[in-house]
């Protein structure tokens, strides 16, 4: 771990109950008992909607004996459930909304884990959804390789009005390479590749159906034809966040999967009918499980 990029002068005393932290959006605090329950959590799998977060508690703990689940009482924001090990938890759409999951979801798992940074490097981490294919079809699963976004430039964020701070979001490829491979002996293809992610739905992802446009088809096609020729095959909205946030710390483990609902370079709108669609959600969820088990046994 990278011990100077964490902010121990705010989260150390929390170790020590010098103050509370209380993670608000997800409803608990670190003098909360409902934490007691979590503190052998192995991995945290993230995910845009409360309700996939629900099914995956529920698939989780079947696969492992109906195993108990801690649900959390806040769902306003975000919803929350742990089961055998794995902290589940929605983050909602962007990065926006996803930063801020991530963010105590980091300070939460600091603080179940006592501040042991050995322990704190053993949890894997992945991002579970859905995305626009580039040059795929639908149905396609995508395992990222890098986070980037629009301009294919790495995560940065606006640093007080000095400038902007550049993360590194690239994902590890050794954990790459265990997702490909786990999920080819269950018979599952999963596509190694760059992922765009977007500050908006419909601009950044040049869209030509938004309520505002600011492209024709030959511009859209320019940019779709540019990130796929430098190694892009999906764009979504959270990716490029979650690996410079993990990388920062120095987490080792993490992985995001998601399939693909479309291939963008032949249009804009998802087409699929609610049965295909649920098939693709189904799909990444399946290949995210296949690799749960496979490592946490």
């Amino acid at each position: 771990m990278k011990t100077e990029n964490i902010n121990h002068a705010f989260l150390d005393p929390v170790l020590t109950g010098d103050h509370v932290d209380t993670y608000y959006h997800f409803g608990a605090a670190s003098n909360d008992p409902i934490l007691r329950g979590l503190r052998d959590v192995k991995a945290v799998i993230m995910a845009g909607s409360g309700h996939r977060i629900h099914e995956f508690a529920q698939t989780w703990s079947r696969m492992n004996g109906d195993a108990e689940i801690i649900a959390f009482p806040k769902e306003e924001r975000f919803v929350t459930r742990y089961c055998h090990g794995v902290l589940y938890a929605s983050h909602g759409m962007g990065m926006p909304s996803a930063s801020i999951a991530v963010q105590e979801l980091m300070r939460m798992v600091y603080f179940l884990k006592g501040g042991d940074l050995d322990a704190l490097e053993e949890i894997f981490w992945a991002r579970v959804g859905t995305s626009g294919g580039v040059g795929l079809e639908g149905g396609s699963i995508v395992a990222t390789t890098e986070g980037v976004m629009a301009d294919l430039q790495p995560y940065r964020v606006l640093n007080g009005g000095m400038g902007e701070y550049w993360f590194d979001s690239t994902f590890p490829q050794a954990v790459i390479d265990e997702v490909v491979a786990v999920n080819a002996e269950a018979g599952l293809a999963v596509v190694p590749g760059k992922t765009v992610a977007g500050n908006e739905f419909f601009l950044e992802q040049f869209r030509l159906d938004g309520a505002i446009c600011m492209e024709n088809p030959d511009s859209k096609m320019a940019w779709l034809e540019w990130i796929y020729d430098n190694g892009v095959r999906n764009i979504e909205m959270e990716g490029a966040m979650l690996a410079g946030y993990l990388n920062h710390w120095g987490f080792g483990k993490f992985a995001m999967i998601c399939t693909t609902l479309l291939n963008r370079l032949h249009g804009d709108q998802v087409t699929a009918s609610p049965e295909q669609l649920h098939e693709y959600s189904e799909q990444s969820g399946q290949a995210m499980f296949n690799y749960l088990a496979a490592t946490l046994g």
